[in-house]
């Protein structure tokens, strides 16, 4: 199946960049996808890696640029939020299939999946933050029907920019966008399709996606090295300590599941696991709010 991924040239230089190298190793790894990077931004040494492992790289600018540009500029929208938007270009670039897959790029493929199986009306996607909350749903694995997302891109559009131009709307995102605009009309995609690292280990799991704390966030927090958390860290700090077990089990898990993959990927995670493994034995023996308040 034709897979999709998205960035900008800022988020490609850091951890995201990373990410989604690994994406693409572990994709090629399980087999089945074609994929399909998405980029904004001038050509680079991390588009060259892609074309380097066959990834065609497709230049791609939302129409919903300028308006993401001025709420960027006169509001609280940062630069890194165009790689987020790239997504919704999909249903302009691709012009062969009818049904395609996305995801965001902090994702790892864990195992073969059927993706040809599903052919959702609109699109599927899975709950964000609990695999049996279906109130929500989480933007980064989504299987979409093309024709369907193309026939309704005007209306979307238009909400989209009468939101980023709302001051009642701050920090307006795609995934929040999604959710609004396409409330009922969405299906369920099994949740193993977008399994988080804090939700308990399952080996069926299809795709991990890194939804929340970065590894890099993570072993921050776990090692007590950020001398002045913000907001974001704080709130993820309390995911982690509601979460330290999943955290644990999943790090160890691709400690010896990604040395075939990518080795040094391996040992990052496995030194990851030694220090989230640390980190919890010094948490206190209590239940702990979820989702983290």
């Amino acid at each position: 199946m034709r897979w999709y991924f998205a960035i900008d040239e800022s988020g490609a230089k850091g951890e995201l960049g990373d990410m989604a190298k690994l994406a693409v190793l572990s994709a090629r790894a399980v087999g089945g996808l074609e994929p399909v990077l998405l980029y904004h931004g001038a050509p680079s040494a991390f588009t060259a890696w892609m074309e380097r492992q066959r990834v065609r790289v497709v230049t791609a600018r939302p129409s919903v640029w300028a308006a993401v540009e001025q709420a960027r500029t006169g509001g609280p929208h940062n630069p890194h939020t165009i790689g987020h938007w790239l997504r919704v270009t999909i249903p302009q670039v691709e012009t062969e299939q009818e049904y395609v897959l996305y995801t965001d790029c902090d994702v790892i493929f864990l195992r073969r999946f059927a993706w040809e199986s599903l052919r959702p009306k609109v699109f599927a996607a899975a709950p964000e933050f609990e695999p049996d909350d279906w109130r929500r749903f989480n933007s980064g694995v989504m299987v979409l029907s093309v024709p369907a997302m193309r026939a309704t891109w005007p209306a979307f559009e238009a909400q989209i920019v009468a939101r980023l131009a709302d001051p009642e709307y701050p920090g307006y995102n795609d995934q929040f966008a999604l959710n609004e605009c396409y409330a009922g009309h969405w299906e369920r995609l099994p949740a193993l399709c977008n399994h988080k690292p804090y939700w308990p280990f399952d080996p069926q799991a299809a795709v991990l996606h890194f939804h929340g704390p970065k590894p890099r966030m993570v072993d921050a927090l776990a090692r007590r090295a950020l001398a002045d958390p913000g907001k974001a860290a704080q709130f993820f700090n309390r995911m982690l300590d509601a979460r330290a077990d999943c955290y644990v089990d999943w790090t160890r898990f691709l400690g010896d599941y990604l040395q075939a993959v990518d080795f040094d990927s391996a040992l990052g995670f496995a030194r990851l696991a030694s220090a989230l493994t640390a980190y919890r034995k010094t948490l206190p023996a209590m239940e702990r709010p979820w989702p983290p308040c």
